[in-house]
């Protein structure tokens, strides 16, 4: 494995980390300032990918700033992600990964249950030295969430 394919890697891994540990600020500087931010998944009733969320990184920041006023907030469950990374390409200085992923919620009593099961589709350039995402698509396998669902997954 090349450093760049170790670094994205050990990028992607952290992205995950940092949502279960609501290091928000951590997770919005993974992001290029032009980045972006896409939930979307398939509706066998559509013909194409719906989008369910579109976020600049500054957007995205603005959403987690405004957490504590929102409901989803209030859950009482931990989140865990487990990410495996199945394809990752770099040429000089951009990349591309691809990345399924599954949410567990953990509750107040302990219990466990699965959450959200997709894929995180990235784009990746190098900046100053420092790999930052361009742009993160998660495409959804799972498509009713409990509510209130927290997002971004």
């Amino acid at each position: 494995m090349s450093n760049a394919e170790v670094a994205i890697t050990r990028l992607i891994h952290a992205s995950a980390h940092y949502l279960d540990e609501h290091n928000f600020d951590a997770y919005v500087e993974l992001f290029a300032d032009e980045g972006e931010y896409l939930i979307v998944t398939k509706a066998p009733e559509l013909p194409k990918l719906m989008t369910w969320m579109q976020r600049s990184k500054a957007e995205l920041a603005e959403r987690f700033d405004a957490a504590p006023e929102h409901e989803w907030q209030i859950m009482q469950q931990d989140q865990t992600r487990l990410v495996s990374v199945n394809m990752l390409k770099v040429s000089n200085d951009t990349a591309s990964s691809s990345s399924n992923f599954t949410v567990y919620n953990t509750d107040e009593q302990g219990r466990s249950s699965c959450f959200a099961v997709g894929c995180y589709e990235d784009r990746w350039s190098m900046k100053d030295e420092n790999w930052l995402l361009e742009q993160r698509k998660v495409v959804l396998k799972t498509r009713l969430l409990a509510s209130p669902t927290a997002l971004p997954l």
